[in-house]
Order: C-alpha cells, then structure tokens, then sequence
C-alpha cells in the first residue's frame, strides 16, 4: 500500500502501486528513492526538493536512520512493495 506523508503531517492513501506519473506528481517533480530505517519499508520524495526550498517533512525526516533531512511530501511503501 502506498501513502502520501505531507508536509503538514496528513497521511493519504493513494492505492496499491502507484505508476511513475502518480509519484511525480505526488511528491511534486522527479523522485528518489530512500529507504526508511527498521521494517517502515521506503519512500520516492522529490530529488530536488532540497534546492527548490521545500519545506521539512518531520514525519518523513523521522522515517530514516541517517544524518539527513527529508523536504516535501513524500510517498511511502511497505517493503513488500519494493521491486527487486
């Protein structure tokens, strides 16, 4: 299952296995992937969020185990999701 995590904390869920397009336009521009600390799964946010100034996404940034920060709303999969 797939869900948009936003910037002001609201979660939507967005179905099963959202395409290319449905991300992009989830997460507002081209998306990368992170992978998300313990068994969260990963999440596509948008690859230049940092330089378009996107605003910080607690939720998301609380989500990794490295020293980083997430910006943007992203889009978050269980790890039974993830291609091989």
């Amino acid at each position: 299952m797939a869900y948009i995590i936003r910037t002001n904390g609201a979660i939507e869920q967005i179905g099963e296995q959202p395409d290319l397009n449905a991300l992009q336009k989830a997460v507002g521009g081209l998306i990368e992937y992170v992978r998300c600390s313990g068994p969260l799964g990963f999440m596509y946010c948008n690859e230049e969020g940092k330089l378009m100034g996107l605003s910080l996404n607690e939720t998301a940034t609380r989500m990794i185990d490295f020293d980083d920060i997430i910006v943007g709303d992203v889009v978050v999969m269980d790890i039974g999701d993830e291609e091989e």
